[in-house]
């Protein structure tokens, strides 16, 4: 009789028998009936305690649902007196306890770890208690009790670290945060609420030890620069790598800015115009990945059986500055991609008044992190997990249509993603248990 209890309900508890009305249906509920009995021991002496009859009412506790049933256990409780005596000064009473039920609370506690193990999936708050017949704000208390779960370890941080800001919510002073990862094995550390120096220096200084951030050797990072001051004072033995990504995105926004420009000079309704507009993705390609031998009939080009490449040839005509522009663009992501130092060390020297007003820029904030990016060629990181998180994390919030409660946010972040703190398996991977039948 225990092991159907265990196969129906998912609780394991010896001494939660069957009652007389069984398992019935009522309305759209499925309820069992079920009594808590057995030997309890007295909490003051420890003497085994007297059998003083059930509890008026049965306790009505969520489980988990029977074939999409919403399932309901009515439990009848014994009640347990101890007498006054020599070891007891006074009467204690008792009511059973279930094992897998907390006391006072409502719900099983399989039903919590079912919903624990959904957070990981991208399902919102709303969704997740309809699966389970249990209320959003439920969830969400749920959520609450995995604070310790997801705590810093003061004294640990990897040789290697990155970071970079993302747009979350109103809860943070900038509207941005910062994920913070591994970019080795890419798991997630933590999620930092704001990204503002003043934010970014208290989480460090609160959840890490001096010991931990001296032991951390490499920062992966882009080129905003009030983050340098703040990482030589918080990881004083660190080196700065420059993201590639961030390096590339540069040269590109002044590429489009020159390109635009350039419509612009020749207005709207021109030939040129119209071809700019049209082939801007072209621009973009790599040359190593540019077509030079398929041939297709051009429209913004009356017509004329042109390749790739020449389409590029005709748009550079257009314009000198655009031109130099490509050919920078192109440059440096070749060095870049070939982690060519050479080439980047012979593109940055070239002289500013040689370059359009756009890339003048551009040079100079390339030429400031020059170490930095050539650093990032013989370490081989970037910060192209965080960037690939981040497109995750905005799935997260698009699903949930919004947070408004930043320690939400942060756990379905982590649960969602791979990090050191607590890792959920799949409970598809697992042995089949009766209690996971019961599901």
């Amino acid at each position: 009789m225990a092991n159907d209890i265990s196969f129906l309900t998912g609780i394991n508890d010896p001494n939660l028998k069957m009652d007389k009305s069984g398992v019935e249906n009522i309305g759209n509920y499925k309820v069992i009936h079920l009594v808590k009995t057995g030997t309890c021991y007295c909490p003051v002496c420890g003497r085994p305690m007297l059998k003083n009859g059930y509890r008026r009412q049965p306790v009505k506790i969520l489980a988990l649902p029977i074939a999409n049933v919403p399932t309901i256990l009515l439990i009848r409780k014994q009640k347990y007196i101890c007498k006054p005596s020599s070891q007891c000064p006074e009467t204690v009473t008792k009511i059973a306890e279930i094992n897998g039920i907390n006391h006072g609370c409502r719900i099983a506690n399989n039903v919590k770890q079912a919903i624990t193990l959904d957070l990981r999936r991208n399902e919102s708050q709303k969704d997740i208690g309809e699966q389970y017949y249990v209320s959003p704000s439920t969830v969400g208390r749920i959520i609450d009790s995995l604070e310790d779960n997801f705590t810093p370890e003061k004294s640990w941080l990897p040789n290697t670290i990155a970071f970079d800001d993302f747009k979350s919510g109103r809860f943070a002073p900038s509207g941005m945060s910062m994920i913070l990862m591994n970019p080795v094995n890419h798991r997630t550390i933590d999620i930092i609420p704001s990204r503002t120096s003043r934010a970014f220096r208290q989480y460090f200084y609160r959840h890490f030890t001096r010991r931990s951030r001296l032991s951390v050797s490499l920062v992966v990072i882009d080129l905003y620069g009030p983050y340098r001051r703040l990482i030589r004072e918080l990881f004083p033995n660190a080196r700065i790598i420059a993201d590639h990504f961030h390096v590339v995105v540069q040269a590109y926004r002044a590429l489009q800015s020159i390109r635009i420009k350039t419509m612009n000079h020749y207005g709207p309704g021109t030939h040129e115009y119209r071809a700019l507009k049209r082939f801007w993705k072209l621009l973009l390609q790599k040359l190593s990945l540019l077509d030079n031998i398929h041939y297709q009939p051009r429209r913004n080009f009356r017509g004329a059986w042109l390749t790739n490449s020449e389409v590029i040839d005709r748009l550079l005509a257009m314009s000198e500055e655009l031109r130099i522009a490509y050919n920078y663009y192109q440059t440096l992501v070749d060095a870049v991609d070939h982690e060519n130092q050479g080439e980047l060390q012979s593109l940055l020297q070239r002289k500013l008044t040689s370059l359009p007003f756009k890339l003048q820029k551009v040079q100079r904030t390339l030429r400031q992190h020059q170490n930095e990016i050539i650093r990032s060629f013989r370490h081989h990181l970037s910060n192209g997990p965080i960037e690939g998180t981040n497109n995750k994390i905005k799935v997260i919030k698009r699903t949930a249509y919004g947070f408004r409660n930043f320690f939400h946010f942060r756990v379905r972040i982590l649960m969602a993603l791979k990090n050191p703190h607590i890792m959920v398996g799949d409970p598809q991977k697992t042995k089949i248990s009766s209690s996971s039948l019961a599901a």
